[in-house]
């Protein structure tokens, strides 16, 4: 019995462990998407987390889909080489949190793509096989 609970818990944790490394599959853009870039505020060495931010604001979602895209873009540019990095992401962090809003009439609000959406062209990302 012990052996087979041993088993068992190995092999959840296993799946757990590989459903994690599984690469997501990449989100297919409408052609109507164009990123700035780090709105507002200078394009660095983090750009590509701009970039991916505004993807997920294009999108749009829940309020907790917002707050974890804000989080991953706060980390990721904080991550990236560079003592002004560690000062950017926080203020990059505040300025999305107070300026994304979907309420605000900004042309980068979370939600800014899902007029564009309605009859759209999805295009694979950049760098995939079409």
């Amino acid at each position: 019995m012990k052996h087979a609970l041993a088993i068992l818990v190995t092999t959840i944790l296993v799946a757990a462990a590989a459903a994690q490394t599984v690469p997501a599959q990449p989100r297919l853009m409408p052609a109507e998407f164009k990123s700035d870039g780090c709105t507002l505020f200078p394009d660095g060495n983090y750009r590509i987390c701009c970039v991916e931010h505004d993807k997920d604001y294009f999108f749009g979602g829940s309020l907790g889909d917002r707050r974890t895209s804000d989080k991953r873009l706060y980390r990721c540019v904080k991550a990236k080489q560079g003592w002004e990095n560690k000062l950017a992401a926080p203020l990059m962090f505040i300025g999305v949190r107070v300026g994304g809003v979907s309420f605000l009439p900004t042309p980068f609000k979370w939600g800014f793509g899902k007029k564009k959406m309605k009859g759209a062209t999805l295009r694979a990302p950049l760098g995939s096989p079409d």
